[in-house]
Parts: C-alpha cells; structure tokens; sequence
C-alpha cells in the first residue's frame, strides 16, 4: 500500500513536471511569435519612413524649389570660380 503511494506521488510528480514544461514551451512559442511580429512591424515602420524621406527630398531638394528659396532669400548666387577674393587690408 506505501509502494502504490509512492508510485502515485511519483506520477502526480512527472506528469505535475511535464505540464510546466509544455507551458513554458508554449510560452516561449508565444514570445517568438510577438517577437517575430513586432520585427515586421518594426520593417515596415522603416520602409514607411524611408519613403516619406525620399518625397521629402525629392521636394526639397529639387532645383525648382532651391531656385524659389534663392528668390524669396534675396541672394546673390555667384557661380563658382567667379567670386573675388576680398583683401585683408
């Protein structure tokens, strides 16, 4: 009767051991799985930013829009080479 005990305990023990393992198992999957997710999530974000900065250039850096800013800004725009070189006197 003590042996049947023991043997009961000894299951409850394994199977009590086997149930923790497959549930950190299944946590682990579900942390890979928010993870992985949270990776794409993130990929995306930065394609999305990526194309913003490239329209973003492409506007402000077109030759049509520098040409307005050198007009609104009053500036002198002297091509290179051309500049004279002021005396320090």
């Amino acid at each position: 009767m003590n042996e049947i005990r023991r043997i009961g305990y000894l299951l409850c023990l394994v199977l009590s051991i086997g149930l923790a393992m497959v549930q950190l198992r299944t946590r682990h999957i579900q942390a890979i799985s928010r993870i992985t997710a949270m990776a794409e999530q993130e990929q995306q974000w930065r394609q999305m930013l990526w194309q913003q900065q490239l329209r973003l250039s492409g506007v402000l850096e077109s030759p049509q829009t520098i040409k307005k800013q050198i007009e609104l800004m009053e500036i002198e725009v002297v091509p290179p080479g051309t500049e004279e070189v002021e005396s320090g006197e």
